[in-house]
C-alpha cells in the first residue's frame, strides 16, 4: 500500500475540521469530494505534511511525521489551486523557485501545458487559469510518488482540464498515487479509481465510482438531487431541482 491514513484529526482554533478520517490508497487516482468546508484541502495538506495533525499518515510504510522535509517532499507534493504571489515575479521564476524540480520533466510539462510563451511574463499580467497551469507544472515537475492536487479544475478551461486528467491517468498507470480534491464531479469521475467523500470533516464514503453513484452518495454529501446519465461508459451527473 502506498498511502495509509488512520484516524486523522485536524483542528483550527479549537474547531475540529477532520474527525477520524481513515483510508488506504495504492497506485491510481482518488477523487476527494465534498461540499465547501468538508475538509478536502485540510486533508491534502495533512497528507503532505504541511499542517499539524493527530492520528497516523504512512507513505510506503514510513511514518510521515518522522520524515525530514526533503525526504517528505520527494514522496508527496501538494499543488494549490492559486497562491499569493509577488506581482513582479515571472511565471518561470515561480516554477523554478522549487529546488526539487526535475528540469527534464519541467521542459515536458511546459510544452504540455503550453507555458513556453508565458515564462517571462510577470505574474501580475497572467490570468488565474494561467497561474493555475503554472502551479500544476511546478507540482508535477517534482516527480513525487504521491501528488495531491487541490481544486486543479477550478481555474483552467475545459481543454486543459482534459489534458490534465488524461495525463494524470497516464501517471497513475506508471505507478503514481494521485489525489484530486474537487467539487467538479464532471468530468473528474470518469478518470478516478477511488472516491473519498467527506462531509463535516468525516468520511462518508470510500470506494469506486460505480458504488459512489449507486449509493446516492452525491445526494447525501451535497444535499442536491442528481440525474445520472451513462453513455458509452461516460458518467455525467446533472443537478436537478
Amino acid at each position: 500500500m502506498v498511502l495509509e491514513v488512520s484516524r486523522l484529526c485536524v483542528s483550527y482554533d479549537n474547531t475540529q475540521v477532520l474527525r477520524g478520517v481513515s483510508f488506504t490508497l495504492g497506485e491510481g487516482i482518488a477523487a476527494v469530494v465534498g461540499p465547501n468546508g468538508a475538509g478536502k484541502t485540510t486533508l491534502l495538506k495533512a497528507i503532505s505534511g504541511l499542517i499539524n495533525y493527530e492520528g497516523s499518515v504512512k507513505i510506503l510504510n514510513k511514518d510521515l511525521s518522522s520524515l525530514a522535509a526533503e525526504e517528505r517532499a520527494k514522496l508527496v507534493t501538494y499543488v494549490p489551486p492559486i497562491v499569493d504571489v509577488m506581482p513582479d515575479m515571472s511565471v518561470g521564476d515561480l516554477i523554478l523557485s522549487d529546488p526539487l524540480i526535475d528540469r527534464e520533466l519541467l521542459e515536458q510539462y511546459v510544452y504540455l501545458f503550453e507555458l513556453s510563451t508565458l515564462l517571462k511574463r510577470r505574474l501580475s499580467r497572467v490570468s488565474s487559469g494561467e497561474l493555475s497551469r503554472a502551479l500544476i507544472v511546478k507540482g508535477l515537475s517534482r516527480n513525487s510518488r504521491i501528488i495531491a492536487l487541490d481544486e486543479p479544475l477550478s481555474h483552467i478551461d475545459m481543454r486543459f482540464q482534459l489534458i490534465l486528467l488524461k495525463h494524470l491517468r497516464t501517471l497513475s498507470k506508471e505507478g503514481k498515487t494521485i489525489l484530486i480534491a474537487s467539487n467538479q464531479l464532471n468530468p473528474l469521475l470518469n478518470y478516478t479509481d477511488k472516491i473519498i467523500a467527506l462531509k463535516k470533516g468525516e468520511t462518508i464514503f470510500t470506494g469506486n465510482t460505480t458504488d459512489f453513484i449507486k449509493t446516492n452518495t452525491p445526494e447525501k454529501i451535497y444535499d442536491v438531487k442528481f440525474e445520472t446519465i451513462l453513455k458509452d461508459k461516460y458518467i455525467d451527473l446533472i443537478p436537478t431541482p
